[in-house]
This record gives structure tokens, sequence and C-alpha cells, in this order.
């Protein structure tokens, strides 16, 4: 999808909604996270993508020491297959958290945020506290107690 192609007003829109889309993510991110020893840290980057340049929030997941657990870095709407793209970055690995639509495929069965393991024959995940908790020490092998 090409902005051009698009239209610069679609092209828009989509960014609009991709952004409440990542906003609310990071909001059940933070609620989630409450009751862990953890910190969040937010800041905005700036990304290229075929919808154009635009800020984003990214957001860092620390250790109540400090130590960077997982980096959640959006990557842009414009996602084959997807409405949006975040790549969480930890220092073991990275997984991929993808926008999905209810009827995309087989394993989708409500609109949302799903962590896509890099296994075969895995359908990806609901994000939820527990999938996030996972998916956290997958990319950081921290475990939680």
């Amino acid at each position: 999808m090409n902005a051009m192609i698009y239209g610069s007003e679609q092209a828009e829109t989509q960014k609009q909604i991709y952004l409440q889309h990542v906003t609310q993510l990071y909001t059940d991110i933070s609620d989630w996270l409450q009751s862990e020893p953890l910190r969040l840290k937010n800041t905005e980057i700036e990304i290229q993508e075929v919808l154009g340049r635009y800020s984003v929030p990214q957001l860092e997941i620390q250790t109540d020491t400090g130590e960077v657990l997982a980096d959640m870095k959006p990557t842009g709407a414009s996602v084959l297959g997807a409405e949006g793209l975040i790549i969480v970055e930890g220092w073991l690995d990275k997984g991929y958290v993808l926008y999905l639509r209810k009827n995309e495929t087989d394993s989708i069965e409500t609109d949302g945020w799903y962590w896509e393991e890099q296994r075969l024959n895995t359908p990806p995940h609901f994000l939820t506290k527990t999938k996030l908790l996972q998916l956290i020490t997958w990319v950081s092998d921290y475990e939680f107690v």
C-alpha cells in the first residue's frame, strides 16, 4: 500500500488508528505490570514507512534496578497481513507483536495485538498479561517469580 496510491487522507487515517492501537496496548501493559517489580520508560521515536514519516511512542520495560528487559519498537501500520507491527527486543532475542483483525486467519478470534512466535505450527497468541510475561522472558531470559 503505497501512500501515493492509497491517498494521503487514507494514509493519515491509517496512521492515527495505528497510533491509537499502540497507545492502548501501552496502557494495557502498564495496567498488567503494576504489581510486577518493573519500571516502564516511555519515549518517542520517528519511523519511516510507506505511509510517511511520523512519531510513535516507544516503551522500554526495565527491572526495578534499571536493567532493560524488553524494548517495544513500533515499526509501522503497513504490514502485510496485519494492521501494525511492534518489534520487542531483549538482549537474548526478539519477538513480533502484530495487530490482527478477526477472520484474517482461522486462529484470530478477536481484533487485537498478537504475539507471533517464530516457530512452525504455532498459532499467534492474543496478548494478555500472561503472554506478555512469557514474551519478556523469551526475549530477555528474565524469570518472573
